[in-house]
């Protein structure tokens, strides 16, 4: 469970075209032709938690709500309208966070999050690692684990130039700073790390931050590394720029990020192989193949195997396109490989049945059917003449 507490915004736009100049004023006329309504601020890190499979829980201003209006023709916005509502979210907090592991503050500075050192000590209080989108100075966020905020929002919102001086000050784990084409800076008490940015064509940055922190909180969830899920964090945030308007991601979005993990000897590779291996690929954005070394297929399957050397499987498996990476390794099964890279999904072929697969207990597993006709013990048998 993944608790969310903050403002929540309806995002509204207004779709219509510009049809004249008014006669009254040198102004154009808009005709409305219709209106969608979109989960803006909390609201929309919650929307993108669940579209990414979390269970998440919201607590927000569920009775007055602030809207921002988007006039918008031919996919422009012409001009924004904002009805704020300030609100306030007072404690004694009384919702249960017993079953939560990360909490998000989503403050958009509308109310919900005004007591905001009380509710971050009460979602520790829980153990739950705090997770904090700021609208205001970060004295106001002291013990939180993780801050993510831009590099404006730093030199506005810190009262210390020096990001490990911030860190130390406000008794903070992390901050992410998002730094729009220069990427993110990681930074800890070890020091600084940087992120590249994924370049994509920039349509609207509206709600980028909110796909950022809820990718990120995701993969932290799925025990990633803070480096590694703001790597992943990036690209998805980098997809929403590229769609108009407050954006939740796709499965299509979520499938470019997965990492996609199969495992075997691949002695003698044949057609039924690269149909398989193809398959695996098509299912995310990178495919990682772990290939049993000598040792340990000697060890699983006698000493007459393999007929052909690690190093020359390794490289067959490298020049296949649709494979991005193999790592050789010697124990008898690739559980520990698996729990060090932390793919997404696991396949299989498909005598497999999933409760017998190694590692599912720590990602999707995929059955991928056999291609009738093609197995390597069918090529050695009619090898030998049989």
């Amino acid at each position: 469970m993944i608790t969310v507490i903050g403002d929540y915004i309806t995002d509204q736009y207004i779709y219509g075209e510009v049809i004249r100049i008014s006669p009254e004023l040198p102004i154009p006329i808009f005709n409305e032709t219709y209106k969608e309504y979109r989960a803006g601020g909390a609201g929309n890190v919650d929307a993108n938690l669940r579209a990414l499979g979390n269970e998440s829980s919201l607590h927000c201003n569920n009775v007055s709500i602030s809207t921002k209006t988007r006039y918008v023709c031919d996919n422009h916005i012409m001009f924004r309208s904002d009805h704020d509502v300030l609100t306030t979210f007072n404690g004694p907090y009384s919702f249960d966070l017993t079953k939560s592991k990360y909490c998000i503050i989503s403050d958009y500075g509308k109310g919900v999050v005004n007591n905001s050192q009380e509710i971050i000590d009460y979602c520790i209080s829980f153990g739950c690692i705090v997770i904090v989108d700021p609208k205001k100075s970060l004295k106001y966020y002291r013990n939180s684990s993780i801050i993510k905020l831009n590099k404006l929002e730093f030199e506005k919102y810190s009262e210390y130039d020096n990001y490990q001086e911030a860190l130390e000050k406000y008794n903070i784990a992390a901050l992410v700073i998002t730094c729009g084409k220069d990427g993110v800076i990681l930074v800890s008490r070890e020091g600084e790390i940087k992120i590249p940015a994924i370049h994509h064509p920039v349509s609207d940055v509206t709600g980028a931050g909110d796909v950022f922190v809820a990718a990120m909180t995701h993969f932290l969830n799925k025990e990633m590394s803070l480096y590694d899920a703001c790597v992943k964090a990036t690209r998805l945030a980098s997809i929403s720029v590229t769609k108009f308007g407050t954006y939740v991601l796709t499965e299509e979005d979520i499938k470019q990020t997965k990492t996609i993990f199969t495992n075997g000897c691949f002695d003698i590779i044949h057609r039924g192989h690269v149909d398989y291996l193809k398959k695996s690929r098509a299912l995310g954005a990178r495919l990682i193949v772990g290939l049993n070394s000598d040792l340990s297929v000697k060890s699983n399957k006698g000493v007459f195997k393999p007929i052909n050397a690690q190093e020359d499987r390794k490289a067959i498996l490298e020049s296949l396109d649709c494979v991005d990476e193999v790592i050789i390794f010697d124990d008898p099964t690739p559980f520990e490989l698996i729990k060090s890279i932390r793919p997404d999904i696991i396949t299989k072929g498909g005598d497999y049945k999933t409760d017998d697969v190694i590692g599912k207990e720590l990602a999707e597993v995929v059955i991928i059917p056999f291609l009738d006709g093609y197995s390597t013990t069918s090529i050695l048998e009619r090898a030998s003449g049989k």
